[in-house]
């Protein structure tokens, strides 16, 4: 009995002892990913592009980077509750959000040697940005009504964007690490598409008008869009920055 509650004892303390070991561990950056010098800008926009383009529908575990193509949110709701002319709830489920492998950064500010003081900003442009998946609309656009439930395809055409953000800095084991706490997307597309289908119970003459309405006065329909999209859009680079820098301290990330 003694032999066997010592063994058992042995066993618990390894385990405690090799998981705190592990915790405490420090991550290695990649080797085969470049690391830019603080502040040098060109270096960081070059690599963020190749690395997306190389790993946006693989993912890279070792880079905690993850499969952005498509980019999979179980939810989007859209609803900011206004009246006046264009009043709409539109609530997305299991979504994709397609062409962010795409993405053509043209310029970064910041990253720079002490990240308590340096901006954080990426600006740059998509050729497409999809976001695809199952709706419920119930709303009023101007004086039409609409209702429906079934597929949705939202297409920006050619969206330029910003990414803004502030972090929390942390430090463990000797090392700062950065925690993203304000992040900030903006997106300005040069048109939309909009296609619902299944609209005012699957009418076929009401969903063509609609949808054709909808993509005539597109303008209109992205101003009440837009926020939601760009919360959701937000979140993405939020997690995606959020894992990078949980694992690697920020130092580490770039060349000394």
């Amino acid at each position: 009995m003694l032999k066997k509650f010592a063994k058992l004892w042995f066993l618990l303390v390894s385990s405690s002892l090799l998981y705190i070991s592990n915790s405490n561990a420090v991550a290695t950056f990649p080797a085969d990913i470049t690391r830019c010098r603080h502040g040098d800008t060109e270096c960081i926009v070059r690599t963020s592009i190749n690395v997306i383009r190389k790993y946006g529908s693989s993912g890279y575990a070792a880079a905690a980077f993850p499969v952005i193509e498509p980019f999979r949110l179980k939810r989007l709701d859209i609803s900011d509750g206004r009246g006046g002319s264009l009043s709409l709830k539109l609530n997305f489920r299991d979504v994709d959000v397609l062409g962010l492998s795409g993405v053509n950064f043209q310029r970064a500010v910041g990253f720079g040697k002490d990240p308590s003081s340096s901006k954080f900003e990426l600006y740059g442009d998509l050729p497409k940005m999809i976001i695809r998946g199952k709706y419920t609309a119930d709303g009023r656009i101007l004086i039409l009504p609409i209702r429906g439930e079934g597929d949705a395809d939202i297409t920006l055409d050619r969206p330029k964007f910003s990414v803004k953000f502030k972090p929390n800095l942390v430090n463990k084991n000797g090392k700062t690490y950065l925690m993203v706490d304000k992040l900030k997307v903006s997106l300005e597309p040069r048109k939309i598409f909009v296609k619902l289908t299944n609209l005012f119970n699957g009418d076929q003459t009401l969903s063509s008008h609609m949808n054709e309405f909808l993509n005539e006065n597109w303008f209109e329909i992205w101003s009440e869009l837009q926020p939601s999209v760009q919360v959701a859009i937000a979140e993405i680079m939020k997690n995606i920055l959020t894992n990078m820098f949980k694992r690697f301290a920020y130092d580490d990330i770039f060349e000394v």
